[in-house]
């Protein structure tokens, strides 16, 4: 017992020295600037600002704050901020004591000083030199700022979920009021939300809300500063939420930013070392296609109750990302379906093949039976896809009626012809790891993301020139140092005449001539100028692709849990979007000019003979 009391003692002095080294130490640094770093600002492709991570510490005078707001964090968060000097020993051993009594972490003792910190120059990180640093920062704040301006600038900055920071959003979003006039209940509701805003968010779960809720109430009645009955009569009085909470969103395109922020961390910026220096960031945003593009998804996805959406623009050229949209509403879904859903993307999947096709051999008029076919794999097993409707031809058809009209028939007997592994080895160029040869890949099983798989399409677009998508061109900190600029990659990854071949042969699913055993995909979504496009289906996913020498559009609707979609209406959606985008974007024909080494021929569009007034496609002089 003795030698514990000995550790313990010297525990505690050296406790005591290493808090009068940092105390001292503070004293003579400068004042943290709580108007500088730890800010990340990004601006269109315009250089206009469209997203500031948070508020400026001062934004929000707590004058201009309900009392019963200040109360609640103060009394929930660090009910002796005003009493002790940044670190709160009395809470510390009395978070010790809980933590060894349930053998676990279950209490904290962060103080409000601790934590602003925290949120303005580091993160949260369970490290040494992070809480080192937190401790230095945090008495550099005690010593030379006083409570009042530590207190307005926590509740300036502290996250209330959602994509929102600060007192200020987080009223207009969660009630569509101002901070003043937060009542006991909302202001009690918001001050338990910064404590797991995922699990106590209202709009989220409201009984886990509630629950909180009733924590800070019992901190206030705790405190003597509502009496048990108020708390009681506030508890059971319900709250009226913001029944349009989006409209109050900081960031306008909130998917977009989003995309942004993975990308800097793809890249390796979003850490301490650069946030801390205030980061702006350029991106590929046009504003007014964003715009444009909410506006159709949003007028498409009305009344639709569960169905989701994504759909991404890109400039062909540079496949940077002009727009974004990763779900219908981002106040009830932060989940970005444009880069994080894993679908498969169906026949959206038929122009890689038929690519490699004509890069062995085939032509657009090249030939295969649709009828009813039962594949014989080389395991015994058997295969027996079907076209949609189980509609056939039951005779031959050319590649390009096959793309026009989406036989499946086609696709696979092509994907078995050239052997399984060429698709995955064409696959493989675009960075897809880990693909399982099989007849149903013909057929789009490969699960992905738009976001992803759009470089598929930028590439054959861009006449073979591979370009990641992306969203960031150049990184400045807040001097005005250059921390990374884009370079693009230019890979000459497909063959240039292969690739308008496919541009020239994916304006078919337009061409009502092709009206046959089945439509065009797209006979009834015609756009004023030229576009190549293909659609993509499965049970649970819809798609369009589509792309022009400037802008390359996909679009995907279903459900996020995978359930099966019944009605025309929601499959239709993302020929609705390719269309009315085409339409917006594209005022003037921009199409193609086919190179030296192809030929201009006209066919008929059943027989694929020679036919003097057919449709025209391109061929290699070989064929």
């Amino acid at each position: 017992m003795k030698k514990i009391i000995k550790w313990l003692r010297r525990i505690v002095i050296a406790g005591f020295v290493f808090m009068i080294c940092v105390y001292s130490i503070s004293y003579f640094i400068e004042a943290p600037d709580l108007n500088g770093g730890h800010i990340i600002r990004m601006y269109d492709q315009n250089q206009k600002l469209f997203y500031q991570s948070q508020q400026q510490s001062n934004d929000v005078a707590l004058k201009d704050v309900s009392p019963y707001f200040l109360k609640s964090i103060v009394a929930i968060e660090d009910h002796r901020f005003y009493e002790h000097r940044g670190f709160d020993p009395v809470g510390i051993l009395r978070a010790i004591k809980a933590n060894i009594s349930a053998k676990g972490h279950v209490e904290g003792a962060s103080t409000l000083s601790q934590q602003y910190a925290r949120l303005m120059f580091l993160n949260n990180e369970k490290t040494w030199s992070r809480k080192i640093q937190e401790a230095f920062l945090t008495v550099r704040l005690e010593t030379h700022y006083n409570k009042d301006t530590i207190l307005q600038g926590y509740i300036n900055t502290v996250y209330f979920g959602h994509g929102i920071y600060g007192i200020q959003n987080a009223s207009l979003y969660y009630f569509n009021k101002k901070p003043i006039d937060l009542d006991l209940n909302e202001a009690s509701m918001l001050a338990g939300v910064i404590n797991g805003p995922e699990y106590y968010s209202p709009f989220k779960d409201l009984k886990a809300a509630k629950a909180r809720q009733k924590i800070v109430l019992d901190a206030l009645v705790e405190e003597n500063q509502i009496t048990q009955q108020i708390a009681n009569q506030t508890y059971s009085t319900p709250f009226q939420l913001n029944p349009h909470p989006s409209s109050t969103i900081q960031c306008p395109y909130p998917y977009y930013r989003d995309c942004v922020i993975n990308e800097l961390k793809t890249l390796g910026f979003y850490t301490d070392e650069y946030v801390n220096q205030g980061l702006n960031i350029q991106t590929t945003l046009d504003t007014q296609i964003q715009q444009q593009l909410n506006d159709v998804v949003e007028k498409q996805m009305k009344d639709r109750d569960e169905l989701e959406v994504a759909s991404i623009i890109l400039n062909t050229q540079t496949s940077g990302v002009l727009a974004l949209v990763g779900g219908k509403d981002y106040a009830t879904s932060q989940f970005n379906r444009a880069t994080q859903a894993s679908r498969q993307v169906g026949s959206t999947m038929k122009p890689l093949l038929y690519y490699i096709a004509l890069e062995n051999g085939f032509t657009p008029t090249t030939k295969f039976k649709s009828e009813p076919t039962t594949f014989q794999l080389e395991n015994g097993k058997t295969y027996t896809p079907t076209n949609f409707n189980k509609k056939y031809a039951y005779g031959d058809v050319t590649m390009a009626q096959a793309i026009a009209l989406s036989d499946n028939i086609y696709a696979v007997k092509t994907h078995m012809f050239l052997g399984e592994q060429a698709l995955v080895n064409t696959l493989t160029s675009f960075g897809y790891q880990h693909i399982s040869p099989h007849p149903s890949l013909a057929l789009g099983t490969l699960n992905t993301n738009i976001y992803d798989f759009s470089s598929i399409y930028t590439t054959l677009a861009h006449q073979g020139i591979y370009n990641e998508a992306h969203t960031i061109t150049k990184i400045t900190n807040n001097n005005g140092d250059v921390l990374y600029e884009y370079e693009p990659q230019n890979k000459q990854l497909l063959q240039q005449d292969t690739c308008l071949m496919i541009s020239q042969l994916l304006t078919a699913p337009f061409e009502k001539s092709f009206q046959s055993y089945a439509s065009p995909t797209m006979m009834n979504y015609p756009v004023k100028t030229k576009f190549a496009v293909k659609t993509g289906s499965t049970p649970y996913d819809s798609l369009c692709a589509g792309y022009n020498p400037q802008y390359t559009l996909l679009s995907w609707v279903g459900y996020d849990d995978n359930r099966e979609m019944n009605m025309t209406s929601d499959t239709r959606i993302p020929k609705v979007i390719f269309q009315t985008m085409a339409n917006e974007l594209q005022k003037e024909n921009l199409w193609y000019e086919p190179t030296d080494t192809l030929q201009v021929k006209p066919i008929n569009p059943i027989t694929g003979d020679y036919q003097e007034n057919g449709l025209v496609f391109w061929f290699k002089e070989s064929s």
